[in-house]
C-alpha cells in the first residue's frame, strides 16, 4: 500500500479522472484542477483513499500478469470455457453496432465479469442485448420475473469514443404504471443514511449519474466534497437531495438512469482483459443498490 501523502500545492496526482493539479489546501479540503482546466473542492481524505485504490488496482494487475506469464499456454479447447476467451476489447469493438465483434457473449467478457460477482446472495448471468453493443447482467430469479426493460440491471455499453457500465433502472413514462424496480430505488434512497452511503460511493468510484435519453432530466450528477453536484451545458449547480430531485421527476416522461463508470477508449484498451475485473468491482460496489431495488428476488 502507498505511504499516506501530504498532498502539497502545485504538485500533480491521479484520479480515476486522470492527472490533476493541487490548487490549494484549506484545513481537511483542496481545490484540483485537471488538465483540461476544470476545478473541484474535494476532501483531502477522499482522493487519498482513490489513491490507495488506484494503487491496489495496479498491484492486482501486475501480479496477475506475472502469474499469466507464468503458466503454460492453454490448450483449444481449455481457452473456450466461460469467460476465458476474453482478452480485452479491440479498436474494433468501440462503434454503435456490432458488426464483427465477439466481446458481448459469455465466453468473453459477460462470462469474464460473471465470474467474478459475490455468489453468496446472488446468482448472476448475461445477456448480449440484441443488435446493440450492449451486455446486461442480472440475478437469474430476478429476470424470470417477467418485463425485463424495466428491471434493474447491470450493464457494459460502448459507442465509437468511450466504454461505460455500472447499473441501470428504468422508470416508465406514464403515471400508474406497474411497479418497477426504479420505485424501489426511489423508496429505499429516501433513507438519508442510504443517500449518504450512496453519495460517499459514488465519490469512491467516480460515478456519474444521467438520464441516458434524457427525457426526465438533462446533464450529468456527480458526487463532490460530499456533495451532489448537476453538470450542464451553462454550468454546474448544487443538488441537496438526489432523492428529492428524482423523486420530483415529471411522471409523464420516462426515465433510464444510469449510475455509472465512463472510460475513454484509449483507456479501456490499455488496460487489456484487467477492464473485467475494474466492471465486475463496480458491480460490487452498487450491490446494495441492486438489492433494495429487487425486492422480490428471492
Amino acid at each position: 500500500m502507498i505511504d499516506t501523502i501530504e498532498f502539497k500545492v502545485g504538485d500533480k496526482y491521479e484520479n480515476m479522472k486522470g492527472p490533476y493539479e493541487v490548487i490549494s489546501v484549506s484545513g481537511d479540503s483542496m481545490v484540483i484542477r485537471w488538465e483540461n482546466g476544470e476545478e473541484i473542492s474535494t476532501e483531502i481524505e477522499l482522493q487519498q483513499r482513490i489513491l490507495e485504490r488506484l494503487d491496489m488496482e495496479k498491484r492486482m494487475k501486475e501480479a496477475a500478469r506475472l502469474k499469466k506469464a507464468a503458466k503454460p499456454s492453454k490448450s483449444r479447447s481449455a481457452s473456450s470455457r466461460y469467460g476465458n476467451k476474453f482478452t480485452g476489447f479491440e479498436a474494433g469493438d468501440f462503434k454503435k453496432n456490432i458488426t464483427a465483434t465477439n466481446w458481448r457473449s459469455r465466453s468473453c467478457l459477460g462470462g469474464a465479469v460473471t465470474e467474478k460477482l459475490p455468489k453468496d446472495k446472488f446468482s448472476f448471468n448475461s445477456w448480449a442485448v440484441y443488435r446493440k453493443p450492449i451486455i446486461h447482467w442480472a440475478d437469474v430469479t430476478h429476470r424470470d420475473r417477467g418485463e425485463t426493460s424495466l428491471q434493474a440491471k447491470f450493464f457494459a455499453e460502448v459507442d465509437d469514443k468511450r466504454l461505460c457500465y455500472g447499473l441501470c433502472l428504468e422508470r416508465p413514462g406514464s403515471a400508474g404504471a406497474a411497479e418497477h424496480d426504479f420505485a424501489a430505488f426511489i423508496g429505499w434512497l429516501q433513507d438519508p443514511e442510504n443517500e449518504k452511503w450512496m453519495c460517499r460511493t459514488a465519490a469512491e468510484n467516480d460515478i456519474s449519474i444521467y438520464d441516458l435519453d434524457e427525457q426526465g432530466f438533462k446533464g450529468t450528477i456527480r458526487a463532490e466534497a460530499d456533495q451532489w453536484q448537476i453538470h450542464l451545458a451553462d454550468g454546474q449547480k448544487a443538488i441537496d437531495s438526489l432523492y428529492s430531485f428524482l423523486d420530483a421527476l415529471a411522471d409523464d416522461h420516462g426515465v433510464v438512469l444510469n449510475i455509472a463508470r465512463i472510460e475513454a477508449k484509449a483507456d479501456v484498451l490499455q488496460k487489456e482483459a484487467a477492464i473485467s475485473k475494474d466492471i465486475s468491482s463496480l458491480f460490487e460496489a452498487l450491490i446494495p443498490v441492486y438489492d433494495a431495488a429487487t425486492p422480490d428476488k428471492a
